[in-house]
């Protein structure tokens, strides 16, 4: 066959021809950057040599066969993400995208393989399913604990660890909760924890708040779908309480977010060149159900910052009462510090908002990289007034001052580290039951949001106070309850002006 310095021509078992031309290395992915052309004739592909070299002199960028994984990969690297947003799209990622689209290769990728993909979570969320039943197979071990040796705890963390430098446990794979692996396998939740923390301090897996553990490590990005690991030999479906499939369909909010890390992919893929378009411009989105916003009502709220009070946390009544009449987020007043007020003026500082990730513990910008400041009350101001002044005395009766820096949340005597969100939102839930309201910190921001509406503040304050963008149209479709006492006045009004009224005096 004919060559060249730059290419060749292949023929093939079926008698065509095939034209490679090679022009270097993605730098990138590693991966040979190369032309090719298949035709029927020895002469065509002489021609069609010529006019890849052409290509190739031009600097016209060939393919280089990327898979969707390995662009995610890439993308997740150059990407300007912060914390806990790059925390949920690795977890879309692996989870989702990557069993799914990870191993097709992108110029492949269209808006019907995506109309599928989305159609498909719209009946079950998990990859696996084909709509045919199947076991969801636990691959974590079975756990044996033999007494008198050493101690149970131990046993446990060696059975796992066994498991994951075998490969029985695959990376990137979750774990069983704690309370699941202690009562499939008969053994007390705090030894299961114990051997758990081990693992986690080895940096083999990670342990998670309120979810399973995951497996450490880099995952495969076109690993098959579901796969945690290998089945182990001698399986028993009964001893690792494994059971029949149940299809749980995804959201169509959690859907769309999916899109736009695959909308966000493609877009950076085109800037690079691998491809012409992106393949999410024409794809599909299912329609999102508008979830009209609640809010509790100022009796429910009162009630639940007088119980907090009642059980001595008057620490935590402060943080419900400053969620009230602040509207701030759950992380930002986790995050406030004392130099942040200025209480001689009556100002708050929203500048940061408190983060706690797997492994990362920071004191980052706020959600929307704004900060912002906001008027508080007299009452609010003497509350604050008389925290910082028995802060201050703890502090002194020890022989120290408390620093500007110190925490206002903290279980810290020396305020040097501020609540965990993940805390407040249970302790919060925890005082709501109480008393039979169901309350949450974010149900405060809905109610500060449609309680500022009501009262005649104007949209753009309300939603400068909340730290919204966008002239307030986050705030109303969002936080604002549907039906405001602003619009049960412009009923009134309109039955008031609408005279005679056909209703007026008896029925004949």
């Amino acid at each position: 066959m004919g060559s060249s310095s730059y290419g060749h021509i292949e023929l093939l078992p079926s008698g065509s021809y095939r034209v490679h031309v090679y022009v270097g290395t993605d730098p990138l992915t590693g991966r040979r950057l190369r032309y090719r052309k298949t035709v029927r004739t020895e002469q065509e592909a002489q021609i069609a040599l010529g006019r890849l070299l052409e290509q190739a002199a031009d600097g016209k960028r060939p393919d280089s066969r990327v898979t969707v994984g390995e662009l995610l990969v890439q993308y997740l690297e150059v990407a300007e993400l912060d914390v806990s947003t790059r925390h949920t799209y690795e977890g879309y990622i692996r989870r989702t995208i990557g069993p799914a689209l990870g191993g097709v290769e992108l110029r492949k990728v269209r808006g019907p393989m995506l109309d599928t993909f989305y159609a498909r979570l719209r009946r079950c969320g998990d990859v696996r399913c084909t709509g045919r039943s199947f076991s969801e197979h636990v691959l974590f071990p079975p756990l044996t604990v033999r007494p008198g040796l050493r101690p149970a705890w131990r046993q446990v963390a060696d059975q796992i660890r066994a498991a994951i430098r075998s490969g029985d446990l695959a990376p990137g794979g979750d774990l069983p909760s704690v309370p699941a692996v202690a009562r499939v396998n008969g053994l007390e939740p705090g030894t299961v924890r114990h051997a758990m923390l081990t693992l986690d301090k080895e940096g083999l897996i990670r342990m998670r708040h309120g979810r399973g553990a995951l497996v450490l490590g880099e995952p495969a990005v076109d690993a098959p779908p579901g796969r945690a690991g290998r089945m182990p030999a001698g399986h028993d479906c009964a001893r690792s309480g494994c059971r029949r499939h149940v299809c749980r369909p995804m959201s169509a909010a959690t859907i769309r977010q999916i899109h736009a890390i695959l909308s966000g992919a493609f877009s950076t893929a085109i800037r690079w060149e691998w491809i012409e378009r992106n393949p999410a411009a024409s794809a599909r989105l299912p329609r999102s159900r508008y979830r009209a916003p609640s809010s509790p009502d100022p009796d429910a709220v009162a009630k639940v910052i007088a119980v907090a009070r009642e059980r001595g946390l008057e620490l935590l009544a402060l943080y419900l009462w400053l969620a009230a009449t602040t509207g701030a987020r759950r992380g930002e007043l986790c995050a406030l510090q004392w130099a942040d007020l200025d209480l001689d003026k009556g100002v708050v500082h929203i500048a940061y908002s408190y983060l706690v990730r797997p492994g990362v513990r920071a004191r980052k910008d706020t959600k929307t990289h704004q900060d912002r400041y906001l008027a508080l009350d007299d009452v609010t101001v003497a509350v604050l007034a008389q925290r910082r002044r028995a802060a201050a005395e703890a502090r002194a009766s020890v022989g120290s001052q408390l620093p500007e820096d110190a925490y206002i949340f903290s279980h810290d005597p020396a305020a040097a580290s501020p609540w965990n969100p993940d805390w407040v939102t249970r302790k919060v839930a925890e005082v709501a039951d109480a008393v039979g309201v169901k309350l949450n910190v974010k149900a405060l921001r809905h109610y500060s949001a449609s309680r500022l509406l009501a009262g005649g503040i104007d949209l753009r304050n309300t939603a400068a106070r909340l730290g919204h963008g966008g002239g307030g149209a986050t705030t109303l479709r969002h936080y604002a309850d549907p039906v405001t006492e602003i619009d049960r006045q412009a009923a009134t009004y309109l039955a008031r002006i609408t005279a005679p009224s056909p209703f007026d005096g008896s029925e004949e």
